[in-house]
């Protein structure tokens, strides 16, 4: 596979991952993406409706932000290349908050399922493995 090939496969699983958690903030939002309350946190149920709602909003919102702008950096758009794996890493820490505390958050289970797929790529090539993908990015 070349060095393109590959950018662009991963460009695109960060950029679908940030978009994807757009998802919890239409939740938030109140829309009913499935047959659970999905802005509902089974550990913050305590708080109430309507803070619970917020805190949603606010992390599926800065997950999803986070998300984008880790893909753009990867690409040199509107940020430094050298950003992206501090961003990825803050997006990967993000969204596995959101998936613990707001797990019906996405519509469906292959939602989440991609997610965790995603977060576990970048633990293991941002944070496991140094300064991949230096070496499989080389022309």
């Amino acid at each position: 596979m070349s060095t393109k090939t590959v950018k662009l496969i991963v460009f695109i699983a960060l950029l679908v991952h940030g978009i994807g958690h757009f998802q919890g903030v239409v939740a938030s939002l109140g829309v009913k993406i499935n047959n659970s309350t999905p802005a509902t946190s089974w550990i913050l149920k305590g708080l109430g409706g309507n803070t619970n709602k917020t805190i949603c909003f606010i992390l599926f919102l800065i997950t999803g932000l986070a998300g984008i702008l880790t893909a753009l950096s990867f690409k040199g758009i509107l940020l430094n290349e050298a950003m992206w794996q501090t961003l990825a890493t803050i997006t990967a820490v993000c969204s596995t908050i959101c998936l613990i505390i707001f797990p019906n958050s996405f519509a469906m289970f292959f939602n989440k399922i991609g997610a965790i797929a995603v977060n576990l790529f970048i633990y293991y090539s941002v944070i496991f493995n140094g300064n991949w993908p230096a070496q499989i990015f080389e022309d």
